[in-house]
């Protein structure tokens, strides 16, 4: 009797599983670049604007790139604004970091991190 049970048992499962297969109840695309679909891969985080934000947010945003002395760089940073907007910024940024003596890492980092 015991026998009987695990069998009806064994087929009502499979009988679940299956009815997912056969009943086209899949969900999804196999078309992953069609737009609005959610994407797997990791987007790029924003970067903090120098010239509209305040000292502690840029030297947060500094930590949160692993950036030795992040208070100390978004002082110096933050000291020498405006930026013009763009690729000009982008280099004043550079310019600046070298001015004060910043380790090339460091300033790979930064970049990466702030814009104008």
């Amino acid at each position: 009797m015991e026998r009987n049970w695990m069998r009806a048992a064994v087929a009502i499962l499979l009988a679940t599983a299956l009815s997912g297969c056969v009943g086209g109840s899949r969900s999804g695309s196999d078309q992953p670049s069609l737009p609005g679909l959610g994407s797997t891969t990791a987007q790029p985080a924003q970067k903090e604007s120098i010239n509209r934000s305040s000292e502690d947010d840029v030297a947060a945003a500094l930590r949160r790139g692993d950036v030795d002395d992040p208070q100390g760089w978004a002082r110096i940073l933050i000291g020498d604004r405006p930026y013009p907007p763009g690729q000009p910024g982008q280099d004043r940024i550079r310019q600046v970091l070298v001015e004060h003596d910043a380790d090339p890492e460091d300033v790979d980092k930064i970049l990466a991190t702030v814009e104008p």
